[in-house]
């Protein structure tokens, strides 16, 4: 498989990951935030999980900008692009994270499905394909962040920009 193609799968299985994620995002907060209410969560914590499709849309919008930038500048360099390289390894960690979510929450949470079976073998598959020595500490460290501060920029944002329900 040609290494352009590899790179721009980082933002195709980014988008089939946030499709599921849009799609689900409505009914999973309406069925699990009471019950993780009644279950004596924090609700501060659950506040913040909850989410609407329109509000789950915008941020992924905002934070599909980033991931094209990562596959961009991956297809651009052959896969050699230490942004490119870090943003596949912190795409792949939080497939991880989907499943932890899922873990403790006891049920589905919005992505699983894609995380467990597109997210986490694409990342695994991508770092085989390209052979690279592995990428310095401190550019994951860098990127992990950014994409945190992003993603939370984001549904800052589309909380602001679109009311609740």
């Amino acid at each position: 498989m040609s290494h352009r193609l590899v790179c721009y799968g980082l933002f195709v299985a980014w988008a089939a990951h946030d499709v599921e994620e849009v799609l689900t995002a409505t009914w999973w907060s309406a069925r699990t935030t009471p019950r993780l209410l009644a279950e004596g969560w924090p609700p501060a914590v659950v506040n913040s999980i909850g989410t609407t499709t329109p509000r789950f849309a915008v941020a992924a919008a905002l934070v599909g900008i980033a991931v094209l930038a990562a596959a961009v500048r991956g297809a651009r360099t052959g896969g050699r692009s230490l942004f490119f390289q870090a943003a596949v390894l912190v795409f792949g960690w939080h497939g991880v994270v989907h499943a932890g979510q899922a873990l403790l929450v006891r049920g589905y949470v919005p992505g699983l499905v894609t995380a467990i079976l597109l997210v986490i073998p694409y990342a695994f598959r991508t770092r085989r394909h390209f052979h690279r020595p592995p990428v310095p500490t401190r550019t994951i460290i860098v990127v992990a962040v950014a994409a945190i501060v992003l993603t939370a920029l984001a549904q800052a944002l589309s909380r602001t920009l679109i009311a609740p329900g």
